[in-house]
This record gives C-alpha cells, sequence and structure tokens, in this order.
C-alpha cells in the first residue's frame, strides 16, 4: 500500500489518464472489484495506480482525472460542477467491505485542494442496514491534508450532548466533522462511500489519494474533561482572541468603546437605514415593498430604498448550557399551558436559590467538562438558569449556565442590578451602526423594540395544546392542525403579545411567525404528501382537518365508489373513510389520487397562512408578515404557493455558500419578494470542534465566504434582505435546546468582535446600496 507525505508532495496536472463522466451517474449502480486487505491495521480501497480507473469509481455531474504526481505516483483529481446541486463520485463494491477485525478505524485519505477558492468536501458513508452518516470538512486553496471519518471509536455511540466532540486521540489528520445529526450505525460492514461538494457558487477541484480503512490510536478516556476553561473558551488549546484574565478582557472593553465613540457612521443612509442618495419613494411611515425597474426592494417608512442586512439571534436566550446539574425539586419543571413562548428562547433569569439546594449530579460528564462553575454564594452565580426540556441530548432538562453573560458582567461590572445588560444593548446597538448594518434579524431581544438607531424584526410561535399532524419528517417537531380552533385562538394570542412589545414601531420591519416547519418535500410521494396521508389515518371525529378533508371528498365525488375508481382503492364506505385508511406504506398511488392530495394540502397550506395572517393584520395592520422562514429540504410547492398568496414576503433559511442558480431560479416564476432568514459560516479555528453548518478553514476565508454569499443575496433582483444566524458563538458545550456549539457569531464567547468578519461587514456596506440600487434612477 503506497502512502505519501503531504509536506513533501504537490500534484502536477500531468494526465496519465481521463474519465470524464458528466452524465450523472446514479448512486445505485453497482461496480465489479476485488476488496484489498492488507494487514490488520488498514484496509485499502484505492491508491490510483491502475493505468485506468476500474469501475469501483463512479462519477456523477463530475470529472474524474487520474494524476500523476512528482514523486511518480497516481492520486485523482475530481472536477466538481456547479450546474448542479450534488457533484462528485460514488464508491460502491460488489461485496462490502469488511472493517471489525481493525477495532476502533476510520475511513481516511490525503486531500490536496487544487481549487482557486477554498472547498467545503462531504463524505457519506453507508454502513449495515442502509444506514448512512455525512461529514464536512474545509479544506484552504493549495492545502495539503490527511482527513479521517471516524467509524468505530471510543464513546462514538455516546451522546455528549455536543453536535461534535474535540478529537478522541491525537493525530496529525483532521477530523471530519458530523453534519447534521450523529447516527449510531454499525460500520463493521462498509456498502458504499460517496465523496462530493453541495451547489459550489465557484469551481472548485480536489485532488485524493490512498483511500483506506485504517485502525485509530489508542483514545484518550478523558477527552471532553476540563475543556472549557472560567471565559468558556477551549482550555486545551490556544487561539487569536483567546482571554486570558478578566483585566485582559476589560481591556478589550475599553479599546473597543474608544472606537466606536470615534466612528463615523454611513451619511448615505436615511434615519431608518435606506440609501439616502438614492431615488425616493410613497412614504407610509412603514416599512413596505415594491417592484422597482424589475427589482424587488424594501421601501423605508421614509421612502427610500432599503435593504435588510442583518444579525439573527441577538439574545441571551441561546447563551446556555447544561452544567450536567439538575434539581429534584419539581416545581422548577412547571411550564404553564398559555406561555407564547417556547422553551428555547426563554432567557437566563429567574430565582432558583431554593431549588439550588436540591441540586445533584445527573451527567458526570458533563459536570466535568468544566475547569469551573461558580458556586451557588458566586457573584456570577446569577448567570445560572434552569431548562425544563430540551429537544435533543442526554439532559432532558437540567441546570444551565451562560459563560456569554457572566463575561459581560466581567467585562462591564454591575452598578446596578443587571446594569451589565444594558451595557451590551447600548453596546451591540452602536455595533451594528458602525459595522453597517441595516437591521436586526430574527428573534432579536425585545429589549430592542424601542430603540430609535436600528430597525428589527418582531417574531413570535404559534404554541400551544393544540391538534397535530406528522409529516413524517417532523425535524423540529409535528404540523398544527390548522383547523383546530385552539390553534386559530392560540395564533390570535402569539400576535397579541407581540402587538403590545411592538407598541405599533415604525422601527419594527415585520413579523416572522414560527420557522423550518416540516411542510413536505419534492421526492416520493409520502415525503411531499405526508401531512395528507397523516391525516387521512386520523377519525375525523379527533382531527379537525380531516374532517375538513372529508367534507371535500365528499363534495367532489358523488359516492365512494367515484373516488374509488379515481383512487385505485377500495374503501367500503365514507365512514371508513372517515374512521381513517393508512396509506403509507402503499406502493401504487394514481395520478389523480395525488392531484387530490396536491388540492387537500393546498387547503390545509392557505388555511395555515390565513390564520396568521388574519391574527397580525387584526393588531398590527401597518407591519409586514413576513412568512413562515422555509427550508429547501422542507418545504412543499403548496406552501409556497401560499406563503406568496397570504404573506407580505416569503421567507427562507438557506445554508449554502450563496444564491445558486440551481436551487433559486424558481424564484423568476414565483415572483414575489424574498428574505433570506438564516445562513452562516463557521470554523474550527477557535476552539469549536463543529464550525456550523457550512465550513471555512480559518477566520479569514469565513469573512470572505460571508462576502460571497451576501454579494449572491445583493445581485438577486427577488431577495429583499438577508440575515446571518447569529450574533454570538454557541457554547462551546452546546447550546441547551439541542447541543449546537459552533463558530457562527459575529462576536466570541466572551463578546470579542471577529476582526475579519468586521471588516467584510463594512467593505459590504459601503458598496451596499450601490450594488443593489446604482442603476435605478
Amino acid at each position: 500500500m503506497k502512502y505519501f507525505n503531504p509536506s513533501k508532495v504537490t500534484f502536477s496536472i500531468a494526465t496519465a489518464a481521463i474519465l470524464t463522466l458528466l452524465a450523472g451517474c446514479n448512486s445505485d449502480v453497482n461496480q465489479s472489484t476485488s476488496v484489498v486487505v492488507s494487514p490488520k491495521e488498514s484496509v485499502l480501497i484505492a491508491d490510483f495506480e491502475q493505468a485506468q480507473l476500474t469501475t469501483l469509481i463512479q462519477p456523477f455531474y463530475a470529472q474524474a482525472i487520474l494524476n500523476k504526481n512528482l514523486l511518480g505516483s497516481q492520486a485523482l483529481k475530481i472536477k466538481f460542477s456547479t450546474q448542479h446541486s450534488s457533484s462528485g463520485i460514488n464508491l460502491k463494491p460488489e461485496k462490502p467491505w469488511v472493517t471489525s477485525h481493525l477495532g476502533n478505524n476510520a475511513f481516511m485519505f490525503e486531500a490536496k485542494n487544487t481549487s482557486e477558492s477554498s472547498i467545503m468536501l462531504s463524505v457519506n458513508i453507508t454502513g449495515k442496514n442502509n444506514a448512512t452518516q455525512r461529514r464536512t470538512v474545509a479544506i484552504d486553496k493549495d492545502e495539503t491534508i490527511t482527513l479521517y471519518f471516524e467509524l468505530k471509536g471510543f464513546e462514538l455511540d455516546h451522546d455528549t450532548g455536543l453536535r461534535d466532540t474535540p478529537p478522541a486521540f491525537k493525530t496529525t489528520a483532521r477530523k471530519m466533522p458530523i453534519r447534521g445529526s450523529k447516527e449510531i450505525i454499525d460500520f463493521s460492514q462498509v456498502h458504499a462511500i460517496k465523496i462530493y461538494t453541495e451547489t459550489q457558487i465557484k469551481p472548485t477541484e480536489i485532488v485524493i489519494d490512498n483511500l483506506r480503512f485504517e485502525t485509530t490510536p489508542t483514545p484518550n478516556k478523558n477527552y471532553v474533561t476540563h475543556i472549557v476553561d472560567k471565559f468558556g473558551q477551549r482550555a486545551d488549546i490556544n487561539f487569536d482572541l483567546k482571554v486570558k484574565s478578566t483585566a485582559e478582557l476589560k481591556a478589550f472593553a475599553d479599546k473597543e468603546l474608544m472606537e466606536l465613540k470615534n466612528s463615523k457612521g454611513w451619511p448615505d443612509r436615511s434615519q431608518f437605514g435606506g440609501w439616502k442618495d438614492g431615488p425616493r419613494f410613497d412614504a407610509t411611515g412603514y416599512f413596505r415593498t415594491q417592484k422597482v425597474a424589475n427589482k424587488w426592494a424594501l421601501i423605508d417608512p421614509e421612502g427610500y430604498l432599503y435593504f435588510s442586512s442583518g444579525i439573527a439571534n441577538s439574545r441571551m436566550s441561546n447563551t446556555s448550557t447544561f452544567t450536567g446539574i439538575d434539581y429534584k425539586d419539581d416545581s422548577v419543571r412547571y411550564i404553564d399551558p398559555d406561555d407564547v413562548t417556547p422553551e428555547d428562547s426563554q432567557g437566563i433569569s429567574g430565582n432558583y436559590r431554593q431549588a439550588q439546594k436540591t441540586s445533584n449530579v445527573a451527567n458526570q460528564q458533563r459536570r466535568n467538562m468544566f475547569e469551573w462553575l461558580p458556586d451557588y454564594d458566586n457573584e456570577l452565580a446569577n448567570h445560572y438558569g434552569y431548562r425544563r426540556k430540551a429537544h435533543k441530548g442526554p439532559m432532558k432538562h437540567g441546570e444551565v449556565y451562560s459563560f456569554y453573560q457572566a463575561n459581560l458582567e466581567r467585562r462591564y461590572g454591575e452598578t446596578t442590578e443587571h446594569s451589565y445588560l444594558q451595557n451590551w444593548h447600548d453596546v451591540t446597538l452602536e455595533r451594528m451602526v458602525d459595522w453597517g448594518f441595516t437591521s436586526f434579524g430574527n428573534w432579536t431581544d425585545p429589549m430592542f423594540y424601542d430603540n430609535k438607531k436600528m430597525p428589527y424584526f418582531a417574531n413570535g410561535w404559534i404554541i400551544g395544546e393544540f391538534k397535530t399532524l406528522s409529516s413524517g419528517f417532523d425535524i423540529w417537531g409535528k404540523m398544527p392542525d390548522v383547523f383546530d380552533p385552539e390553534f386559530v385562538r392560540r395564533a390570535n394570542i402569539t400576535t397579541q403579545v407581540i402587538a403590545q412589545e411592538i407598541k405599533n414601531s415604525p422601527w419594527c420591519v415585520g413579523i416572522f411567525i414560527d420557522n423550518e416547519q416540516s411542510w413536505g418535500g419534492e421526492g416520493p410521494p409520502i415525503r411531499r404528501y405526508g401531512i395528507v396521508f397523516d391525516a387521512l389515518s386520523k377519525n375525523a371525529k379527533e382531527s379537525p382537518s380531516k374532517a375538513v378533508f372529508v367534507k371535500m371528498l365528499k363534495q367532489k365525488y358523488e359516492n365512494i365508489h367515484a373516488l374509488n375508481i379515481v383512487w385505485g382503492k377500495n374503501v367500503a364506505s365514507w365512514e371508513q373513510l372517515s374512521e381513517g385508511v393508512n396509506y403509507k406504506k402503499d406502493d401504487g398511488y394514481s395520478d389523480e389520487m395525488l392531484a387530490d392530495f396536491g388540492w387537500l394540502l393546498q387547503t390545509y397550506a392557505d388555511e395555515y397562512f390565513k390564520v396568521v395572517k388574519n391574527a397580525i393584520k387584526e393588531v398590527l395592520p401597518n407591519h409586514m408578515y413576513m412568512g413562515a422562514r422555509f427550508t429547501t429540504w422542507g418545504t412543499a410547492p403548496e406552501a409556497l404557493k401560499a406563503a406568496k398568496k397570504y404573506a407580505d414576503v416569503v421567507s427562507y433559511n438557506y445554508y449554502r455558500e450563496g444564491l445558486d442558480e440551481m436551487t433559486w431560479s424558481f424564484l423568476k416564476e414565483l415572483d414575489a419578494p424574498v428574505i433570506i432568514g438564516e445562513y452562516h459560516i463557521g470554523s474550527t479555528d477557535v476552539g469549536h470542534p463543529n464550525p456550523g453548518i457550512i465550513h471555512a478553514p480559518n477566520q479569514k476565508v469565513r469573512a470572505d465566504m460571508y462576502r460571497d454569499y451576501m454579494n449572491s443575496a445583493i445581485d438577486n433582483p427577488y431577495v429583499i434582505g438577508a440575515h446571518w444566524f447569529q450574533y454570538i458563538d454557541s457554547p462551546l458545550t452546546g447550546r441547551a435546546h439541542d447541543g449546537e456549539n459552533y463558530n457562527v457569531g459575529f462576536v466570541t464567547i466572551t463578546d470579542i468582535p471577529f476582526p475579519h468578519m468586521i471588516s467584510a461587514a463594512k467593505d459590504i456596506h459601503t458598496k451596499l446600496y450601490r450594488r443593489r440600487y446604482g442603476d435605478i434612477q
């Protein structure tokens, strides 16, 4: 088996053999090859020494080229497509690779990025029972690195409460972080490997070599012990901006405050952040949309063209992390059924002094992650809180601590109760103005709602004890039964609370309601029409949506026999249909049946958006309804159509490197104002084991990628704004709600701004309005 030293090897352009396949080979195609078994410590998959590629390598929407490197051996160059949503190679042996004899092991390979920019490379590996795990890594321009994808290892199947953890063993290779959720998979047999990129906005290519399964070193069983210092930073590594003392933290603050005091502002901006130097339109006193010269635009309250460049999640709610402690006092877990704020949006507040007397260690591993946590009588103990439930993780509920909020007290002191929060409020506003942003994004702390410096978006959730439906892939939770009167009541309660907070302020651009719901999506019928399938399986006496659907079908079809003919089913009577029919596992659906499902889903989606719109306009007639913050993975066309009909703006969260044509070409037909509610890019170079959803190799490239994303949004004629998620880095040990431990903030956990990000923001915003609207007279 061939290995090379990455520090000594460079790849030439010399090509020994070329295999170019741009036709998009299906990943299910079987390839015949023999499995090469090397000594016990490794299993070789491919070293590319053959004169031509074997059928094991199946490119899809990519070029796969054998390259001879300077040492005379060969490697594989993959040129990825910018015209397809996914591009790369599949490897699928005739018989699965066996790794059970390797003990703890990983899939490993050498990689060199030969692109003109960094690349985010993904790998999917499929083990037993067709179960697949995805991992992703960023590789810088011209960088050569050994990568590993851990398959079996110490506590790999253990839930630490972090989206990903530091490496459990010493190695010079780079760990590929988990993308999405960690799956528990038996990789003793590996059935397929996929190496690919997603929706590239720039041409990218990579050279790979020595694909293998290899035994990993002896693990450090204390790999997550004492990884967090007293400031909430990684204790075991050094990095730029790392704070060593409270005095240093205060010095950072003093320096920044002086810089903000000398900020010159943005002379070309109106009072509300619109383009004062551009053309002016009708002023209504509130934000609105208008199509101007074939571009959708926001118009600010004074009539100036406006583009919403913002930062979302400027609040304390998601800065807390589980400490491993819980309280025996059950009273702390009570949830008011009339509450309109979900648990993950609750602040860090409350008096837990009595409950803390009943504290006990509920998770020793999490407790051991921290070098320091304050005693309950410490002056920084007021940054403890409690989470009554979590979306995922080993702690279903328990004590939490906000290192970020504690660092604010260290940074500014406390002259009166919680005065550091007022300092934070004031400095955050000054930063947003200085950095050139034109608004906050979603999930802005209501303490900003009365400000007169920076426009904002209000938000709400419709939660409560109404009936629900399942889409079949309920990522964040089930969908509401929109025909349940309780859903309507709760929608009205939510918007009434928002209206009380906003106080009809013209600084509020609009209102988002809900987030990333599972509406269905493109694909097989069960994926697109899951809500309808679930409703039909229920009894109409128990499901308001089912009752509406049955009524609609009775009005369309003269009798049950007529429905059976069209659907190709054998329902005995309307009564049987009302009691429930389960078609979730059927193999066949007639086109007419699916057309009816689309009709029913459209009725459901229309009702959702109509209920929310009516609830908003009843109490906030001057403000825009900003939609439900769709995803590209969970939005059926029927939901999009309903959003256009009832919402003032269609909103999407889109985590990619930019707004690519292949995904967003539908906007021309939609022809509606669209806002990007979330996107981000992160890196691992400041200690976060998982950088985020989109990866950069370092902070400089992270800022460059941020600039690229924003420019792609500014240049899109249908997009009226884009909001970075989020203001503050995630807690290193994961936010309490679901363990996200991402480096995606504009400021660190010690509230220090990332210089490259700030520089990029100022550059973007200096050019913002002339780039967007400069051709409009």
